[in-house]
């Protein structure tokens, strides 16, 4: 945002300098120069202003925001998942969460694994206490509970036809 203040600063003073050449340039009062007039007002105003308008559109290609170490990659155990390698699956979201201590998402993809392929409540339980043990943010742990608790119904759930 400190960005945006210097851009308007910049403004700020640019932008009545430019003035008299844009009213000059733009009334045809000399003729023949008046393009010129135009153009020297937009080069005063041109570089914060091009600013101004890159610094939101470079904010999507070039965010701000910097992680201090790679974020975890689920497509690996998500694909040993859509494979049927269950096990596999786990393991590597075992690794995740042994990494990455502060997620909650391996937890609740290894409680969805072991519900819904497995069919191994007890080992879901386990899985959701070591969740509840490790992670240290309240809301982590009810977002953990909450999940948990919706995906073990799925246990009772019978198929519609």
């Amino acid at each position: 945002m400190s960005n945006y203040r210097e851009i308007l600063i910049s403004l700020a003073w640019r932008v009545p300098v430019s003035l008299p050449f844009f009213v000059i340039g733009v009334s045809g009062a000399l003729s023949v120069i008046s393009p010129l007039f135009i153009v020297v007002g937009g080069i005063i105003v041109g570089p914060p202003f091009a600013r101004l308008v890159a610094e939101p559109a470079g904010n999507l290609f070039y965010p701000g925001r910097r992680f201090s170490r790679p974020q975890p990659a689920y497509s690996i155990p998500q694909s040993k998942r859509a494979k049927g390698l269950y096990e596999e699956a786990i393991a590597e979201f075992e690794a995740i969460a042994d990494e990455y201590p502060a997620e909650v998402r391996p937890y609740i993809e290894m409680i969805d694994i072991s519900i819904v392929n497995l069919k191994d409540p007890d080992r879901a339980d386990e899985i959701f206490q070591r969740g509840i043990s490790v992670l240290k943010k309240e809301a982590d742990k009810e977002v953990l509970a909450k999940t948990y608790s919706v995906i073990r119904t799925l246990l009772n759930a019978k198929p519609s036809n």
